[in-house]
């Protein structure tokens, strides 16, 4: 085979005149040069699977940390009488302090139950899909509303920790820790900042085809003031949320306090994990 190769090669420069040694030397040479440049890529894919797997490792672990954090402050939380009575107290004093919040309380119980968030829910993973026409999008907001909650309510079962002793933590049927209205909350929000982040990559995209590349490096003031003051509210809005469970008496202090970190922690790593771009 080599031999009939170098044959070619010499009959093909002896056309065009060109010394055949110089031909066969240029294309070893060129040969060896698509060699090292393909090593150079397999060495560069490998490099690059090599941190994302490093990298999601890293996540996984810090979501399985913080889940077994919350379980171990769960069940401690559940065989402590001092606190039990010491959030007891709070809990009656905020609900005597803000009793006219109670009403709204009520309201938001009903914003962020389950007959309204998975149609808001629906609707953001809707939106997702419309402005960047990609399924791993809509996916990937799937799985940060998905499994935060599916682990909010495997520690809850865990856990199982007695609803406050109030008139209407009385008639809860799900154990208190930690607040799934809170972990709802923060889940909708989260889907929310993300359909309002891929809106704003789609507006800069639209400049940046229609005009020059100065103008696509940011989007219209009024959108930029629009998406800020939006992102604020949505911000406060877990917060509300938490407040009202323990004005409402359904909630202790600590359920809707670890709500607040255990979900958004939760949700940023599937966010990542999720990434089609990975």
């Amino acid at each position: 085979m080599a031999q009939t190769w170098r044959q070619e090669v010499q009959e093909s420069q002896d056309i065009q005149g060109l010394p055949g040694d110089v031909a066969i030397n240029d294309v070893a040479i060129d040969d060896a040069a698509i060699g090292v440049a393909t090593g150079q890529t397999a060495v560069q894919s490998a490099t690059h699977a090599i941190s994302c797997h490093r990298t999601s490792i890293g996540i996984v672990s810090l979501a399985l940390a913080v889940v077994a954090l919350a379980i171990v402050e769960g069940l401690i939380l559940r065989s402590n009488t001092a606190d039990h009575v010491a959030e007891m107290r709070l809990i009656l004093a905020a609900g005597a302090r803000w009793a006219a919040f109670v009403p709204a309380a009520h309201t938001i119980a009903v914003c962020f139950s389950a007959v309204v968030a998975v149609p808001v829910i629906v609707v953001l993973l809707g939106v997702i899909w419309a402005v960047t026409r990609s399924a791993g999008q809509m996916l990937r907001g799937l799985a940060m509303a998905a499994l935060p909650m599916a682990v909010v309510g495997l520690i809850k079962t865990i856990v199982d920790r007695p609803r406050p002793s109030t008139a209407r933590g009385a008639l809860m049927p799900d154990p208190s820790f930690p607040s799934g209205h809170t972990a709802c909350s923060v889940v909708v929000v989260s889907l929310a900042l993300f359909a309002l982040h891929v809106i704003d990559a789609r507006i800069k995209d639209s400049r940046g085809l229609a005009g020059t590349a100065v103008q696509s490096s940011q989007s219209p003031l009024v959108w930029r003031v629009l998406r800020t003051v939006l992102t604020v509210i949505l911000v406060v809005v877990p917060f509300v949320v938490a407040l009202s469970r323990v004005i409402y008496g359904v909630h202790y202090p600590t359920d809707v306090c670890t709500s607040l970190v255990l979900t958004p922690v939760l949700v940023w790593c599937v966010y990542r994990l999720c990434d089609p771009a990975r």
